[in-house]
């Protein structure tokens, strides 16, 4: 009844901050000293130190995960120790008050003055020994719970703490993340505090629950369920980023262990696997870089060909933010490329107005259709239904761009190319629209609707942009809806493009970017793009020519 229980609080708080520690400690690390080496140096005793030194970041993960679990496990157990005890006192006290004895094994007895007020054979007597008794067990009752209760607690703690033994970090940790991984989902069946959140769909109000949550409360969750805070739109960039890099690392981690070759098919567990290694690998090329440059890792997924959605900058403090949804083939084999085209964009974007800052985000939250070799993936480029199935995830993804930016709004661009601008005009055209400024498409098939004021967005901000040679013009206005490129009667504006082919809307020239690339700059910038002359109406007879893969 006695017991101090600060002890116990105190322990707690140390192994919350020796997890967010590690976080602190692989965050320098890796933009310090691996992120660096990634970029400039390479060979055989690059990657034997790049092995050594991944492998304490490794270990910095780790212990966040496992060290923010011992730390919930400690404070639940400080929490129903004080409640045992705060019961216990409660029940001694009223005890003691009926003039009852307590003894220290927590037993009671009459005290002398009570059974001398009790005693005789009478019927009075008998019948106050009788209430006297009642009040006792009562009494002792209530004291026998408390007991067993902290007795509960003890027992229940100790369980929880040998699943978060130190075994973890012993020997080869290839598969160890993933193991921390699974003793938390393990955990949470059983604890509460330890239970996978479920965040709002809605990313304004996702915002206000994540604001509205204790500096303890963000940081236990993004250590133990970064899979669910990586993906909720609304949450700051850089604790999705956070979140998402523990993620990948987990389940990098996770795939290692041979468990996962029974979960998933063979052809399966390796694209995962694939998927997984590649988008690690181009995030360590960048680990080193900062400002404009730094990558965010705001969402992705294993499955399939992949998807991943990074931002060049962060999109919650820069003026300029620009989405860029790729199109047809796009995987996350894809990522160094489209990442460089990012890149292009952002400066391109800078170069307009140097006073302002860009970020600009790749887009690939969605399964893109594939090059038609088949007849189910001719109809997957000529359907609009991926572009429905994605239009939902894209909204919430730019009206959680919006929840969490900080200071005056951003001007906010959503771009798209080829079948990524039919993604941006599904998403567009349906329940209030992307809530962006500015819609710029190029080698566009069609946006799925039949004119530009069917986007929620002022006609006269929706820009597009073709090369006269990009075979896609022949299939514009077939299957996805109208031809955005003839903006007689689409409406919209058409802007300048000096490129050729539906791959080159971001080519560079020796003395900057193209005419193409400079006006896309400009729109993500807010300015007004070089017009273009208005083509005339497409021709009714044009032949059905294929259009070759576009990466």
């Amino acid at each position: 009844m006695k017991q101090d229980l600060s002890d116990l609080e105190e322990s707690a708080a140390a192994w919350r901050k020796l997890s967010t520690t590690m976080d602190t400690l692989n965050d320098q690390h890796r933009a310090k000293v691996t992120g660096p080496l990634h970029a400039q140096w390479e060979g055989d005793d690059a990657n034997a130190a790049l092995f050594f030194l991944e492998d304490l970041e490794k270990r910095f993960g780790i212990v966040r995960t496992e060290a923010m679990a011992i730390a919930e496990v400690l404070t639940l157990a400080h929490a129903k120790f004080q409640e045992a005890q705060r019961n216990l006192r409660d029940s001694v006290k009223g005890a003691e008050a009926e003039g009852f004895v307590v003894r220290d094994d927590g037993k009671l007895e009459a005290s002398a003055s009570q059974k001398e007020a009790t005693a005789g054979d009478d019927t009075q007597a008998q019948a106050d020994r009788a209430s006297l008794s009642m009040l006792m067990d009562t009494y002792q009752r209530d004291i026998d719970i408390a007991l067993d209760d902290a007795k509960d607690a003890d027992d229940e703690a100790a369980k929880n703490l040998a699943v978060l033994d130190g075994d973890i970090l012993q020997g080869n940790i290839d598969d160890s993340a993933g193991e921390a991984r699974d003793d938390v989902a393990q955990l949470g069946k059983k604890v509460d505090l330890l239970a996978a959140p479920v965040a709002p769909e809605d990313p304004k109000e996702a915002a206000k629950w994540w604001n509205d949550l204790s500096p303890e409360q963000r940081a236990s969750l993004a250590a133990l369920h970064p899979e669910v805070i990586g993906k909720v739109d609304g949450l700051p960039s850089d604790v999705r980023d956070d979140a998402n890099r523990l993620a990948l690392e987990q389940e990098l981690s996770g795939m290692e262990n041979y468990e996962y070759h029974d979960k998933y098919s063979t052809d399966d567990y390796n694209k995962r696997l694939n998927n997984l290694q590649t988008l690690q690998r181009e995030m360590d090329k960048r680990d080193g870089e900062t400002g404009r440059k730094e990558l965010f890792l705001l969402d992705f997924d294993s499955k399939g060909d992949g998807q991943a959605v990074i931002a060049q900058g962060n999109p919650d403090t820069a003026d300029n933010v620009g989405v860029q949804v790729p199109g047809t083939d796009t995987t996350m084999d894809s990522t160094g490329g489209q990442l460089d085209r990012m890149d292009k964009l952002q400066r391109a974007a800078m170069r307009e107005d140097p006073t302002a800052s860009t970020s600009m985000v790749y887009w690939l939250g969605y399964d893109t259709p594939e090059i038609p070799v088949s007849q189910a993936a001719n109809l997957s480029v000529a359907g609009t239904g991926r572009a429905e199935d994605a239009a939902p995830d894209l909204r919430n993804f730019t009206h959680g761009l919006r929840a969490s930016h900080q200071g005056d709004p951003a001007h906010l661009t959503v771009l798209g190319h080829s079948y990524g601008s039919t993604v941006v005009g599904a998403a567009a055209a349906h329940d209030g629209g992307l809530g962006a400024d500015d819609i710029a498409v190029v080698g566009s098939p069609g946006m799925t609707v039949r004119k530009a004021d069917e986007l929620n967005i002022d006609p006269d901000h929706v820009y597009v942009g073709r090369a006269e040679d990009d075979g896609i013009k022949w299939a514009a206005g077939a299957t996805l809806g109208a031809d955005p490129a003839v903006t007689e009667t689409f409406g919209g504006q058409r802007f300048k493009v000096d490129t050729e082919g539906h791959s080159g809307y971001w080519d560079e020239t020796e003395s900057g970017p193209s005419q193409s690339l400079a006006n896309q700059g400009k729109i993500i910038a807010g300015s007004s793009p070089s017009p273009a002359p208005k083509p005339p109406l497409n021709d009714p007879d044009r032949p059905d020519i294929p259009l070759g893969p576009h990466p």
